[in-house]
């Protein structure tokens, strides 16, 4: 993911659960962003927690 709008499109459109506290705070955390109620890092670390609780396989590395 290179922004909060991408991880709130996937959230919402191809997210492989509707549910979860975490999937909720994430959503919901990525759209606050554009209006600066939530830091970039604050949706970051809730989209990762969304992704532990939907059992998603991730890594954070990051390719250059």
């Amino acid at each position: 993911m290179r922004s909060a709008k991408q991880a709130f499109d996937l959230l919402s459109a191809r997210w492989p659960v509707s549910d979860g506290k975490a999937y909720i705070a994430a959503l919901e955390a990525c759209e606050a962003v554009d209006d600066g109620r939530v830091s970039d890092e604050s949706a970051r670390v809730l989209f990762l927690l969304a992704l532990k609780e939907a059992g998603v396989i991730y890594s954070t590395d990051i390719e250059r």
